[in-house]
């Protein structure tokens, strides 16, 4: 586990989906979240000006615009990384509406896709996980030449239930780039049927 993964500042805002494109394959929000957003967004609008059309003031709406506001970020925020094998390289897009930042990574500067796993609140490699704050996650990253770490999705593996993995393996068939797992997943290794559903 390398050091990098514990000065993360958080975890993924929205679950990435893998996708087929012209030039090869994402992985990125799915546009069906985006929906759920704005209809949401488009609800919250529709309320509040219902209740100021009726007289009521912004300062009774407090909890709805606060609401309305998280929804917008939800159905603007944009996580893609493209994985381009013509092109041979590797494109990140993050931020929300135009405010983009955007990165490539050439595939001669990319030494390898990579599943690492950790334990929460813990700098052992070789912690078992707890019942609560101690929990398996496990990281999605581009190891790069030079033993430099882009970080793609840190998520719990209770929550990522096998789907990161296997969106890598997908990835590494399309693009073409190699793919490195250090080890099973910790609720494989270390949680009966029974114990990880109390777990989770």
């Amino acid at each position: 586990m390398k050091s990098g993964y514990f000065r993360l500042g958080g975890y993924q805002m929205i679950r990435l989906d893998t996708h087929k494109t012209q030039n090869g394959i994402a992985y990125g929000v799915h546009w069906g979240r985006r929906l759920g957003f704005g209809l949401i967004l488009a609800f919250l609008l529709w309320g509040i000006l219902l209740y100021l059309s009726e007289g009521d003031s912004l300062r009774t709406m407090v909890f709805p615009i606060i609401m309305a506001f998280l929804s917008l970020l939800g159905l603007t925020y944009r996580e893609t990384w493209l994985f381009l094998p013509q092109e041979e390289k590797v494109v990140s897009l993050f931020g929300f509406g135009p405010l983009v930042k955007k990165e490539v990574f050439a595939y001669q500067n990319i030494e390898r896709l990579e599943i690492t796993h950790f334990v929460k609140d813990t700098e052992d490699p070789k912690a078992i996980p707890g019942r609560r704050k101690q929990k398996p996650m496990v990281v999605f990253s581009l190891h790069l030449v030079g033993d430099a770490v882009k970080t793609i999705e840190v998520i719990p593996e209770h929550t990522s239930l096998g789907k990161t993995e296997a969106a890598a393996q997908r990835i590494a068939a399309e693009s073409g780039l190699g793919l490195y797992v250090d080890r099973p997943r910790d609720m494989d290794t270390h949680f009966g049927k029974d114990e990880f559903h109390s777990y989770r």
